[in-house]
């Protein structure tokens, strides 16, 4: 017969900063998820609201500044559309607003058609060559991949234009809206 596992005992207040520096010290965190992670162990939930607030006063938590970095590497690192940016961003628990707004900054001089072609260069090459774009399979595959990635409709068939005729027939399925 095995023991149930200990529960850690909880955490004062020294203790909770100690753990939320140690965090913030791999990678910004949202707000909320640095909260999240400190209840969970607090012993004394105005614990967690006096740490929140040091460290906000010190500048350790600022959900815009988290969001515009997220955002950057979304765009230029995983070469991701707006509308899949937006999504991960929000899951990361970030505020509303500081998400809307650096969607709003870092995409607004993006052309997204290149960005997806990009995508497609990067993680479907094989898609680009030949006549492969030409395969009703092949073109809705690639289809299906740009929308995953976060491109509207409008900018997935016009990346995959310029490798396919085919593409065009993709028209008869428009049906999102431009932010879709």
């Amino acid at each position: 017969m095995t023991n149930p596992p200990k529960t850690p005992p909880p955490l004062d207040r020294s203790q909770l900063l100690d753990k939320a520096l140690r965090l913030l010290g791999t990678h910004d965190y949202a707000r909320a998820e640095i909260q999240r992670r400190l209840q969970a162990r607090a012993g004394d939930p105005a614990d967690v609201n006096w740490v929140l607030d040091k460290l906000q006063e010190a500048g350790f938590l600022n959900d815009a500044r988290v969001a515009e970095h997220k955002a950057i590497l979304a765009r230029d690192h995983r070469l991701l559309g707006q509308r899949r940016a937006r999504q991960e961003l929000r899951a990361k628990l970030l505020a509303p607003d500081a998400v809307e707004a650096a969607i709003q900054q870092i995409y607004q001089d993006t052309d997204e058609a290149e960005l997806a072609l990009q995508f497609l260069q990067r993680k479907s090459p094989g898609l680009l060559t030949g006549q492969q774009l030409e395969d009703p399979k092949l073109l809705q595959r690639a289809y299906g991949r740009l929308r995953r990635a976060g491109f509207s409709h409008a900018h997935a068939t016009q990346a995959l234009r310029r490798h396919s005729q085919l593409a065009a027939s993709l028209d008869d399925f428009e049906g999102d809206s431009p932010e879709d």
